[in-house]
């Protein structure tokens, strides 16, 4: 029982960083001014944190829970988020479940980072009933790889140099 309150308080502080660090990247104007949409995403790295250290499960609810709190400050911007998180979390859950000693914490991040870029691509098509935007993936896959790149990085750091005492009720 305790264990499970220490986990999920460290789960909460995760999600208290995503969100902010969620929110900071918002007031920063497009990288893409091609694609306002994409962004690094540097959220991920408290998602994929929670799906290396506390599961799959975990890590659904997590993701959930971090695009609804977002959604309250940032409304309009919930369905480009909530698609990409999914289809990022589904990715980068299922390599790193199926893969997890083949394959490097960047590969699974630079996965997660181009489907999420697909799936804010086809939201906006979508809802801009605008198929040409489908003409940009090229450059938000690109994208996309340098910020997994930047991400898997950053968790391989996090894994590594954080200190136990910070990282054990994960």
């Amino acid at each position: 029982m305790k264990n499970s309150v220490k986990k999920l308080a460290a789960e909460g502080l995760l999600l208290a960083a995503a969100s902010v660090v969620f929110l900071v990247e918002s007031l920063i104007p497009p990288l893409l001014p091609v694609a306002p949409y994409v962004k690094i995403g540097l959220a991920n790295v408290f998602v994929l944190l929670v799906i290396v250290r506390c599961g799959v499960r975990d890590a659904f609810l997590f993701v959930l829970a971090k695009n609804l709190l977002t959604a309250l400050v940032v409304p309009f911007a919930f369905l480009f988020n909530l698609a990409g998180s999914l289809c990022a979390f589904a990715v980068m859950a299922g390599l790193y479940n199926a893969f997890s000693n083949k394959i490097s914490l960047v590969a699974v991040s630079v996965a997660g980072a181009v489907v999420s870029n697909i799936a804010r691509t086809g939201v906006a098509a979508l809802l801009m009933e605008a198929p040409s935007l489908y003409v940009q993936l090229p450059f938000v896959c690109g994208f996309g790889v340098a910020a997994g790149i930047i991400i898997g990085v950053l968790v391989i750091l996090c894994l590594k140099y954080l200190p136990e005492r910070l990282t054990n009720f994960l």
